[in-house]
């Protein structure tokens, strides 16, 4: 079940319909799998892939694909370092962008997330959700958005992440498994609460409110959003204070700004969300607009319950950037107060000098090391 192909040989859609947009954060969702060898119970997961790297790029981490209940392939990726780990850490990215591009980008050894987890001695795991980076997308993305209704919940992917969950505690022996979340992430967070009891060492929302934000896709449509490399660029910059010098602020003294966001954007379009290699589709469909940049699927998912952060009773840090434009500090501390753990056991954390793309800037240290300070409290 290992997936090799070559990244820069991803198939890509052969239009690009609807209007260009950003999924709001929390509102994305997706879906996965081409395994022709599923077993009967629906649930063979691959695990000889352990130790290889997928596609050319010898940049990538490990690659795992796990079949769900229903048959889709889920790409779970994994960096681990030392040889016998104590603890598993699963990373859920949020709106829009996939797992690679959110916590290991192509930059550095050591730039992302998922380096800095593994080098102090974690086995960390970043499912790409369904319709994110390698995960299949579903049958719905190969068709005009207005065609089809959003095909996935939250609560789909709460189930995803159970199944994650269930095969690093009974299939690699993770008893002390973290979970940590970024943005939509959090939501997704807030669901597995909701449909299941994963009783996870630590819970880490990263860019997470309550109450401030709608949230969900519209249940009669369209099935997703797109986004262009320009957006992509434009939203992220957006944050920055006014008069900040922009290379410093993202990329500190080690990068510029354009190397880094160039490589974040790298790992998000060489994977199955990109449409058309950024090309002009020579056929559009009723309705629809042709690219003239690389643009990207954003997946939209539904909204089916509220899943209230009360379900959440494990320990939890949430965390969020002091100058993030799209959760208000408001939001945070409304999550902050109604997570369900008991105040001896929860906390909550403001780091300055970070927008919503914090754990990619300058910052970012000081930001893993603020939850990796809380999960080694209990």
């Amino acid at each position: 079940m290992t997936d090799d192909r070559d990244p820069s040989a991803t198939p890509r859609r052969a239009f690009l319909a609807g209007t260009v947009g950003t999924a709001l954060v929390g509102t994305a969702a997706g879906a996965v799998g081409d395994d022709d060898n599923a077993g009967e119970n629906g649930r063979k997961h691959c695990n000889s892939c352990n130790g290889q790297r997928s596609g050319a790029d010898t940049r990538l981490p490990t690659a795992h694909d796990l079949t769900m209940d229903d048959g889709h392939r889920l790409r779970v990726w994994e960096r681990t370092t030392v040889d016998e780990p104590e603890e598993a850490v699963i990373f859920v990215h949020g709106s829009t962008y996939g797992a690679v591009s959110m916590f290991d980008p192509p930059l550095g050894d050591e730039f992302g997330w998922l380096p800095s987890a593994a080098a102090q001695g974690q086995a960390t795991f970043a499912p790409d959700m369904r319709g994110y980076g390698h995960s299949e997308p579903p049958a719905e993305y190969d068709e005009p958005p207005e065609a089809n209704a959003p095909p996935l919940s939250f609560e789909r992917e709460a189930l995803d992440i159970l199944e994650v969950t269930r095969w690093l505690r009974d299939e690699r022996g993770f008893d002390r498994v973290h979970y940590v979340s970024l943005s939509g992430g959090t939501w997704r967070g807030r669901a597995v609460y909701e449909v299941g009891d994963p009783d996870y060492a630590t819970v880490t929302l990263a860019g997470g409110s309550f109450g401030t934000l709608e949230i969900g896709a519209d249940p009669e449509g369209p099935a997703y959003a797109t986004q262009e490399r320009s957006g992509f660029i434009e939203r992220w910059n957006a944050e920055l204070p006014e008069g900040a010098d922009r290379d410093y602020w993202i990329g500190g003294a080690e990068y510029t700004a354009d190397e880094v966001q160039a490589a974040v954007w790298k790992a998000i379009y060489e994977t199955n969300q990109a449409i058309d290699d950024g090309e002009a589709s020579e056929t559009s469909r009723e309705g629809s607009e042709t690219a003239d940049e690389e643009t990207i699927i954003a997946p939209l998912v539904r909204q089916e319950s509220e899943y209230h952060p009360r379900q959440i009773d494990d320990p939890t840090l949430v965390i969020r950037a002091s100058s993030d434009g799209i959760i208000s500090r408001e939001g945070a501390l409304n999550l902050y107060d109604a997570v369900g753990a008991t105040d001896d056991r929860k906390r909550y954390v403001e780091i300055a000098g970070g927008t919503h793309f914090i754990f990619l800037e300058r910052e970012r240290r000081e930001f893993f090391d603020a939850v990796r300070q809380f999960q080694t409290r209990y």
